[in-house]
């Protein structure tokens, strides 16, 4: 029924309950998993934002502060998704991983349409409704843009 499930995942152990659901139906299916983690360059156009005017050595201070944070943070995101697959195929699944940079909603969006993937297994951060409907919630807007099933894993109570 299902032969490719991403998991989106953030680093954070919230996120990380995806994990075992995804496991199951990966063994259950023998699906290959991919765990995909976006980094969202916001920190990176804050540090371009202040970045000195019209002054050129300023602006190339910001502009290489940005790339450092970056590639910081692809490297962290690269050792992260590494560690946690590693996890996964100790226990015979198969794994692939994938760091993308930008919106997380049109990443994951891409990331399904260009893998063919027909599961997406994600966890809600458990945020009330106002808190939800002020900031949004990724898995929310991946529910209703999505063209394949999102399976929600809720926040353990």
């Amino acid at each position: 029924m299902y032969s490719k499930v991403l998991v989106p995942l953030d680093g954070s152990e919230v996120s990380e309950r995806a994990l075992a659901h995804a496991q199951s139906l990966a063994g259950a299916f023998g699906a290959r998993v991919y765990l995909l983690q976006v980094i969202s360059l916001s920190h990176e156009y804050e540090a371009l934002r202040g970045g000195g005017g019209d002054s050129p050595t300023a602006v190339e201070y910001s502009l290489d502060l940005a790339r450092q944070i970056t590639a910081s943070r692809q490297t962290r995101a690269e050792t992260y998704l590494e560690a946690t697959a590693a996890q996964l195929a100790k226990n015979g699944i198969q794994v692939e991983t994938s760091v993308q940079q930008g919106s997380v909603l049109e990443n994951i969006t891409d990331f399904v349409a260009e893998h063919g993937i027909d599961l997406i297994v994600m966890s809600t951060h458990g945020r009330g409704e106002l808190q939800r409907f002020l900031v949004g919630s990724v898995t929310d807007r991946v529910i209703r843009s999505s063209h394949v099933p999102v399976l929600a894993i809720p926040p353990e109570e």
